[in-house]
């Protein structure tokens, strides 16, 4: 059985069309998003209704309660302060953009999914299990994602949030995370996961990128007239929270260029 995971669109309906397209491709019987269909880009309606009409298995990231119910924070941390308030008038914004119908759905999505594949049971959240707000820590204590994992109580734990990739083996389950279709994981582009569960063996992970045309991403966030820092984010491989995913000295020389 072949589960393809993407997470974290983020309103950025040029990425996620992208995505989708070479997703597909991969043929895969089950597809899951693991939430984050709104918010830091143009296009939340137009990402909703996609994801609503495309039989993906969709459950719910905390920037999608966030706005589905009004809230003023999404409870992530940012950068600095300027990046904290420029991200607060982006969720005021995305929250009156909504339709009443992508706002139902947002709110009425599960905060996990479970799955199962012959003995082999894969679990579905955002951020952590029980914890939609809370990321995957990075180069944490074998004790840590253990903890995690038996928290979960399922084989396989796939989680979104952190925009970064993510295969973590342990011996009691493994830890995956597909990165972003719209949180700048790779400049200009994102990626997604093809996780196979064979009838006999131990599962395999494959992480994919893909690329999206800029000049229709910039299109698409001058429709919305607001975004210009979270456009450069997508091109250059920054996160919307601040931090860098890529190393790229080009990226970052650029980044300053544009300032």
């Amino acid at each position: 059985m072949r589960i393809a995971l993407f997470s974290d669109v983020h309103g950025c309906l040029t990425a996620l069309r992208a995505a989708l397209g070479e997703l597909n491709r991969e043929e895969p019987d089950l597809t899951v998003f693991l939430g984050d269909a709104v918010h830091y880009g143009p296009s939340p309606n137009e990402c909703a209704d996609l994801l609503r009409e495309s039989g993906v298995e969709c459950i719910q990231g905390n920037c999608d309660r966030a706005v589905s119910r009004g809230r003023s924070s999404t409870g992530e941390v940012y950068e600095n302060p300027h990046w904290t308030n420029i991200a607060g008038e982006f969720l005021k914004w995305t929250t009156g953009e909504l339709s009443a119908v992508n706002r139902k759905w947002l709110r009425g999505l599960p905060e996990e999914l479970r799955f199962q594949r012959g003995k082999t049971t894969l679990h579905c959240v955002h951020g952590l299990p029980g914890r939609q707000s809370e990321g995957l820590p990075v180069n944490a204590a074998g004790e840590v994602y253990d903890a995690i994992l038996s928290r979960s109580g399922a084989d396989i734990l796939a989680c979104g949030l952190t925009h970064a990739p993510a295969v973590i083996r342990r011996s009691r389950g493994m830890i995956v995370n597909p990165g972003a279709i719209g949180g700048g994981t790779v400049p200009g582009g994102g990626t997604f996961m093809i996780l196979n569960l064979p009838e006999e063996g131990h599962p395999q992970v494959e992480t994919l990128e893909f690329t999206f045309d800029a000049a229709e991403l910039q299109r698409e966030f001058a429709g919305a007239g607001r975004g210009e820092l979270f456009l450069k984010c997508l091109k250059l491989g920054r996160d919307q929270r601040g931090h860098w995913h890529t190393g790229s000295s080009k990226c970052r020389q650029q980044w300053a260029e544009l300032q």
